[in-house]
């Protein structure tokens, strides 16, 4: 399943020799246990992990932007590179502020009208999972919330929005 990460994005002061960015990821490889990069953005487990790399940031004026993260499973990648990216590590995240995860209710409408929602849906659809219990999961952009409510009720059936 997915898992939540931190990002913190590096601002290189500038004026600063090449080399000031090499012993900066060194120092801060020291002390946060950095789980993956990508260009500018440093991405850590958790938000513990975080603070202690945005204390060392600030201390040297080189914190930018915070940005939390979905990690998705290994070989699953966003379709739409808006919503997401694939790390220097070969990682795939997507940009949490962005998108919303639901997922059919089995108990409301027939498997045909919630097949035929899902067609129309599709449309929106940034990414699809499946579930610890093989169910999918489905990833839409965050603003597509009430138009898939729409078209749910338009089949006659209802999805639950998750927090994945």
């Amino acid at each position: 399943m997915m898992k939540r990460m931190y990002g913190v994005e590096l601002q290189v002061p500038s004026g600063k020799l090449p080399g000031f960015y090499a012993q900066m990821v060194h120092k801060i490889g020291d002390t946060v246990k950095v789980f993956d990069r990508d260009q500018q953005l440093m991405i850590v487990e958790s938000e513990a992990e975080r603070d202690k790399l945005m204390e060392i940031l600030e201390k040297h004026r080189m914190a930018g932007d915070l940005v939390d993260l979905w990690l998705l499973p290994a070989g699953q990648e966003s379709a739409n590179p808006d919503y997401g990216f694939v790390s220097l590590s070969g990682n795939s995240y997507l940009l949490a502020d962005l998108v919303a995860f639901f997922q059919f209710n089995d108990l409301e409408g027939s498997p045909q009208d919630r097949w035929a929602a899902l067609e129309q849906m599709n449309e929106h659809v940034v990414a699809s999972l499946t579930d610890e219990g093989g169910r999918p999961l489905y990833i839409v952009d965050r603003s597509m919330t009430d138009l898939i409510d729409g078209i749910a009720r338009a089949y006659r059936v209802s999805v639950q929005w998750m927090d994945a």
